[in-house]
């Protein structure tokens, strides 16, 4: 990723930072993350988070270091940088991986055409109980979340 000025003042670049942090909370679905990131990322900047992303989740799955290298095209010391990540960071990583690993599953059993018995049916299904506990706040919630989901998917 590009360079930026060493001579920005601390406390100003702690407010953008905490300002971009307030940004990516606000986006909620794929097509608003997509064109947010493609108007601000160069596209060789996207390939690098991509490619760092397809790293962890590969270090994640006990793939070796040579072989991430020749899959990924990287340096071992990107590779090395992500493992370190994984290992002493702040998890979060590792918490966004096991979500990953949850929708690429979904993907793989509707492409060969499996359901379980027990898998939650379309829309809100056993949840509809639950959201008179929720309330007004949770119930927004949970559609935000159906929504991401739905949105990552490629669902409408």
């Amino acid at each position: 990723m590009p360079r930026f000025s060493v001579y920005t003042d601390p406390k100003k670049l702690s407010i953008f930072i905490h300002r971009f942090w307030d940004v990516i909370t606000l986006l909620e679905e794929r097509v608003e993350v997509i064109a947010f990131f493609t108007d601000l990322l160069t596209p060789t900047e996207v390939r690098m988070l991509a490619k760092r992303l397809q790293i962890a989740d590969m270090l994640a799955k006990g793939y070796k270091y040579e072989d991430i290298k020749n899959y990924t095209r990287v340096t071992v010391q990107t590779i090395s940088h992500v493992n370190n990540k994984l290992q002493f960071g702040e998890n979060g990583l590792i918490k966004i991986l096991q979500k990953l690993g949850k929708i690429d599953k979904a993907r793989q059993d509707k492409i060969e055409g499996k359901r379980s018995i027990f898998s939650q049916p379309p829309g809100l299904g056993r949840m509809a109980g639950d959201l008179v506990t929720l309330g007004a706040r949770g119930v927004e919630k949970v559609i935000r979340n159906q929504k991401k989901i739905r949105s990552v998917k490629g669902v409408k």
